[in-house]
């Protein structure tokens, strides 16, 4: 049994930041029985709520979508490389109020232990930006309007899977662990009325 979790995110979000390693924890914490992919969010609400509540010097549009790519690209390497990446590179310009700028990525590439000539090949590809797209189309079909929104689906469970928001570490926890020993209380939240906003079904786009 194995649960995949998808974390919907804003890269310049302080909160998906929190959020992420939250389940990078539980990730962690529950090893080979959950799968985590982090699903970036970019249009232009968010973009604009970027802009007016920026906490990053330097800002430009373009700079969440260049993270976002090159997230992807650390991905191509392996999703935990991804995420960690990822979250490496939120740390320096949300927390530590760094410039970003090529330097800086390459430097958290190598830190990360990529391979830095394919990781500098993949940053700006095609097959990264296509990943992008996926990633939004993924957010539509799954209904997801807020970023730090977390979406969960169990193996044992069919294709329908449990919208969650405004979640802490221990509440998620329990919540993971029960569901990768006992499918049974899942799948009684899936088996509720299809107008519940909170059940939803498995991605196409995936």
């Amino acid at each position: 049994m194995v649960l995949e979790i998808y974390l919907f995110i804003d890269p310049l979000n302080r909160h998906c930041y929190d959020a992420e390693k939250t389940i990078d924890k539980i990730s962690s914490k529950l090893k080979t029985s959950v799968s985590v992919r982090f699903v970036s969010m970019l249009n232009i609400k968010i973009l604009n709520d970027v802009a007016a509540h920026r906490e990053i010097t330097n800002f430009n549009h373009e700079l969440p979508f260049n993270m976002v790519l090159d997230s992807k690209a650390a991905s191509f390497q392996g999703k935990r490389f991804g995420r960690h990446f990822l979250m490496d590179l939120q740390r320096e310009l949300l927390i530590n109020a760094e410039d970003y700028n090529d330097d800086l990525v390459l430097g958290l590439a190598e830190q990360n232990g990529l391979d830095c000539d394919m990781f500098r090949e993949d940053r700006r590809s095609q097959l990264a930006k296509k990943m992008f797209h996926t990633d939004q189309q993924m957010a539509h079909e799954m209904s997801v309007k807020d970023p730090s929104t977390a979406v969960l689906f169990n193996s044992a469970v069919d294709n329908s899977g449990i919208l969650i928001k405004d979640y802490d570490y221990q509440s998620l926890f329990s919540f993971c662990d029960r569901s990768i020993h006992s499918a049974k209380h899942f799948e009684a939240l899936t088996r509720q009325e299809k107008a519940n906003p909170r059940i939803i079904k498995y991605p196409l786009s995936f």
